[in-house]
């Protein structure tokens, strides 16, 4: 037996306590059996006096609202007890059961599912401890009136009442409730009654309530009371006819005793995880106060904020008139060389064709010199009257912006919101009517003066880059219509207005070549000549780099032997470097500029210009600074190498914690977008100073609940940022094309593709800007862009 057990057979951690984790020390005895040191319960008692010790808590200091059902927002009638340890009335909670067909419902508190029982609502147990109180609560009540009289449950006569009876369920009056103390007949009464005295101070406690409420009585027999529990049905009280000879006949019957020590067990586990807990619900006062301040730190820095962004976005303007001039400067020096390579290779083609067969290519000379003096005559013609009709724009944009400047003098308010917008504009004519006087008419003049036809030919390169500024010069000013009308805006907004994609492609159609030779397409850009770049695999051991126009005929194309990479897969991508060169990379660390006009292909590998800095290291993404002339790489490297744009190592800048795969980026004024496939997040990035540092992570789309990847990265010439995010729907392939807000801060627009979108890129056509897209199969989509002003 346990008992004649010899004391050298007990574990020493019987003796320790669970507290203090040492030997007793004048050990206390819990009501669940368990036992802590006098000294630990003491540290207990006096950390939780205000909160745990509930049970010696005076009803008085229970809210009111303790005492209401949460469905029908009235004290509760016949409490029910929901498995989550919540309650509801009785009839609330039948019509609930009503409404569910299913077999469960949500807790309206905390939407929990609770099953129902086969019983229904009699299947859940009823409070007593609950009603109880509730019925103390109705005593307390009508105890207000000092002299209160009432029918006395004992002699039956209307006297004055001095005590009630739980036990009898009424009141007694002052001998009757002295009967009830002292008679030995009524001994069951005497720890029920309660005097009116008691019940007028509110000192009862919780405690002393439950040792007044009698005995539970049986689910189906309520004049009998309850003597056993069903463990079957969650342990409510039955009495023993029921237990042997009912509805409970089968079911795990156990004595009252032992389903107490197992709850008091229970309760003592709980109470101690609560205690582990106390310091965690105590801290969120003081953390509620520090979240408070935080965010009214924040809110000042975000209106100091607010208030400089006009300002911030005037130099912005600056900055890029600045690079815009010098972008123009650097384009014309390279068509100026072009001109003087172009020119040198047509006088030695022409010295030696007249060495071969002079009389004849004389006689062709001179035929050419008069049809080209005749085009030129028309050429001229033209030109003048386009620039007549560009002055005319220009002078009045300068009319309008000035205009505009006097209706803002008269409102100081809206004039700062607006006053930006209006020397941006001024500044965007003045450019274009410098750009057009410089850069247009300088290139257009010696086109027309050369005496060269073959070189005069050959220059339709230099005519098709000035549509673009012609198109351009053709845009009115349509901000200036809504100019006398100021109103507040979003500064998160761009010069140019608010840009939208039309709601449907404006073509979709197949590109020439791909699906015929079983190719596929992983990469694509534009370029300013007008045409389209992409790459992709042709077999295991090919690309292909092919150009083609807007309605996907091809141009050209040029296969390339390139090594796999681990996985298999070579990864072609392009990116655009110049006004006809696209860089080509692939994931084995080649990368290489391609020359659309020429088809000529310079190639060399990342450890060649790096050097062991880049050995095992991939190349995923490209961006490049047009205006720096910069390109950056990236791969699975903590680092972005920067090369100049002959590909000659430069510096490197170290990646932001967490980031690993670009899988695609863009350069965004001073910053860098970034497509990370690791994390699957696309973010900004800064790409000054030795460490890029995050300005902020893009919305990521929740749309059908699938975990989508950012994949390709562009922008429009208004900073509007366009992103493809791939995903998996139904065991199929599928993307997602979105718009953002220039700052990257707002998800504006999300577009379904049921395809594989691995390329997109803007283009200047017709007058207004597009959006393109291609598919992994060689679909080509094209989206319009409307600028709302």
């Amino acid at each position: 037996m346990d008992s004649a057990a010899a004391l050298k057979d007990v574990e020493d951690r019987y003796f320790e306590c669970s507290v203090c984790l040492e030997n007793f020390k004048e050990p206390k005895l819990l009501p669940c059996l368990h036992r802590i040191c006098k000294g630990c319960l003491e540290k207990i008692i006096g950390k939780h006096k205000n909160d745990i010790m509930a049970s010696a808590a005076a009803l008085k200091d229970v809210e009111d609202k303790y005492f209401e059902c949460s469905v029908c927002l009235q004290n509760f009638e016949e409490p029910k007890l929901l498995p989550c340890l919540h309650r509801i009335c009785k009839g609330c909670l039948e019509e609930i059961i009503e409404k569910h067909k299913d077999g469960e419902f949500k807790c309206p508190l905390c939407n929990e599912l609770c099953d129902i029982p086969p019983e229904g609502v009699d299947g859940f147990r009823t409070d007593l401890h609950m009603k109880s109180m509730l019925e103390y609560i109705q005593l307390q009540q009508t105890a207000k009136t000092e002299d209160l009289t009432a029918k006395c449950v004992g002699c039956l006569k209307e006297s004055k009442i001095t005590s009630y009876c739980f036990k009898c369920k009424g009141f007694l009056c002052e001998q009757c409730s002295t009967i009830h103390l002292t008679l030995n007949l009524m001994k069951e009464h005497k720890g029920s009654n309660l005097s009116l005295k008691e019940i007028r101070e509110q000192k009862l406690t919780m405690e002393k309530l439950a040792s007044l409420t009698e005995t539970p009585r049986c689910q189906s027999h309520v004049d009998k009371p309850a003597e056993v529990c069903c463990g079957t049905c969650q342990n409510i009280p039955v009495c023993v006819v029921c237990a042997q000879f009912g509805d409970h006949k089968a079911h795990d019957i156990q004595e009252d005793d032992v389903v107490a020590e197992k709850e008091r067990s229970r309760i003592g586990t709980t109470i101690i995880s609560l205690e582990e807990c106390s310091d965690n619900v105590n801290q969120l006062p003081v953390r509620k106060e520090k979240l408070k301040r935080k965010l009214s730190e924040d809110s000042s820095a975000a209106m100091k904020k607010q208030k400089s962004q006009p300002t911030k976005l005037s130099e912005k303007i600056g900055r890029r008139l600045k690079n815009n001039k010098e972008s123009l400067r650097r384009n014309k020096e390279e068509i100026d060389d072009l001109e003087k390579q172009e020119v040198a290779e047509l006088e030695q083609e022409r010295k030696t064709e007249i060495e071969a067969a002079a009389e004849k290519i004389n006689y062709k000379f001179d035929k050419l010199i008069g049809e080209r003096r005749a085009k030129s005559q028309d050429l001229r013609k033209v030109q003048e009257t386009l620039h007549d009709e560009r002055g005319g724009k220009i002078n009045k944009g300068t009319t309008l912006v000035d205009r505009a400047y006097k209706e803002l003098d008269c409102s100081d308010q809206q004039g700062n919101t607006h006053g930006a917008k209006l020397k941006k504009i001024s500044n965007e004519a003045d450019t274009r009517k410098i750009r057009y006087d410089i850069d247009d008419r300088s290139m257009t003049s010696s086109t027309l003066a050369t005496k060269n036809n073959r070189t005069g030919a050959h220059r339709t390169v230099i005519s098709k880059s000035s549509d673009s500024l012609i198109r351009e010069s053709k845009k009115d000013f349509p901000e200036f219509e809504s100019m006398g009308q100021i109103e507040a805006g979003d500064l998160d907004t761009t010069v140019g207005g608010i840009v939208r994609i039309t709601g449907e492609p404006e073509s979709v159609v197949d590109i020439e070549g791909v699906e015929t030779k079983g190719w596929d397409v992983k990469h694509m850009k534009s370029t300013d000549d007008g045409s389209i770049v992409i790459t992709g695999n042709v077999d295991n051991e090919h690309t292909h780099i092919t150009v083609i126009g807007r309605d996907g005929k091809l141009i050209s194309t040029d296969q390339i032997n390139q090594r796999k990479s681990d996985d298999g897969n070579i990864h072609p991508r392009c990116f655009p470097h110049s006004p006809y060169r696209v860089v080509t990379t692939c994931m084995d660390g080649n990368i290489g500029i391609y020359n659309t006009q020429t088809r000529s292909h310079i190639r060399k590998h990342m450890s060649d210009i790096v050097g062991v800095q880049y050995d095992h290291t991939l190349v995923f993404s490209v961006a490049t600074d047009q205006i720096n002339r910069n390109v950056y790489v990236a791969g699975n490297s903590r680092y972005v190498f920067v090369l100049d744009d002959k590909l000659n190592y430069r510096y490197k800048l170290q990646r932001p914690q967490g980031s690993s795969v670009s899988f695609d980026m863009v350069i965004h004024d001073d910053n860098l977008i970034v497509c990370d496939y690791k994390s699957k997040k696309a973010y900004i990035v800064t790409r000054e100073g030795p460490e890029t540092k995050q300005v902020c992570e893009l919305p990521k789309p929740d749309h059908m609940g699938r975990d989508w990847t950012p994949g390709r990265v562009c922008t429009d010439s208004n900073d509007f940022i366009y992103i493809i995010w791939g995903g998996v729907i139904s065991g199929q392939r599928r993307c997602l094309l979105t718009q953002y807000s220039p700052h990257g801060h707002h998800l504006l627009i999300t577009k379904y593709v049921e395809d594989v979108g691995f390329g997109i890129d803007t283009m200047l056509t017709d007058g207004s800007e597009k959006l393109l897209l291609v598919t992994e199969k060689g679909k080509l989509y094209t989206y319009g862009l409307d600028i709302k002003t």
